[in-house]
């Protein structure tokens, strides 16, 4: 149930956002000559082990610590001149298509980018394992009319604490009768470390 609610969440939120960021049809925004970057993005995420990775295993069967990235980043510049300019970011990624999952996450970034094309931003992320804080940099290649955002991520890991609880039992082979497992006081968790690489293009104007 709370993985569902999140996924509609992700998804509500994520049209929402895509419908309210307009762009201008030159590829920059007024009185700026920082490219404008919004475009398709595809790349890998790895996970550090962690309750997400532990999720993927029990329920998915999924023993691999990467998982693939497709999605889309929507921007708007919000100020700047021809030096730097500062962002506002949305972006969607669905995750884990390779091994047939479905893995929605979005994030809203707030940052930079200069006009050598290197960006810095900040913001929060949502995804089924939860909200977190994301960083993320990168560098854009231009070759010709294309240019190529080159964008690293870091998520970092969430510390839980899960309650008191009475650990696995077993049977007695002798009586038959149920042993109650030993009592746990406190156990902390981690989510995991994730760090995303993505690579995206679009045309120049």
């Amino acid at each position: 149930m709370k993985k569902n609610l999140l996924f509609l969440i992700c998804l509500s939120t994520a049209t929402i956002a895509s419908a309210q960021i307009q762009y201008s049809s030159d590829n920059t925004e007024p009185n700026s000559k920082i490219e404008n970057l919004s475009g398709p993005r595809l790349g890998i995420t790895i996970i550090t082990n962690g309750t997400i990775t532990e999720t993927l295993n029990d329920e998915f069967n999924v023993s691999s610590n990467v998982i693939s990235q497709f999605g889309y980043q929507f921007e708007k510049q919000i100020a700047g001149d021809d030096k730097i300019a500062g962002l506002i970011e949305g972006i969607v990624f669905i995750g884990g298509l390779e091994k047939g999952l479905f893995l929605p996450s979005l994030s809203g970034l707030f940052g930079a980018r200069t006009a050598s094309g290197y960006e810095f931003a900040i913001g929060p992320n949502l995804s089924l394992s939860g909200a977190a804080l994301v960083v993320g940099f990168g560098k854009t290649i231009t070759m010709g009319n294309l240019n190529i955002p080159i964008n690293f991520a870091y998520v970092p890991s969430i510390k839980g604490v899960i309650e008191g609880y009475y650990d696995n039992g077993d049977f007695d082979e002798i009586t038959g009768d149920y042993v109650e497992g030993d009592w746990i006081n406190q156990e902390t968790t981690n989510t995991g470390h994730r760090f995303t690489v993505t690579i995206g293009f679009n045309f120049r104007k």
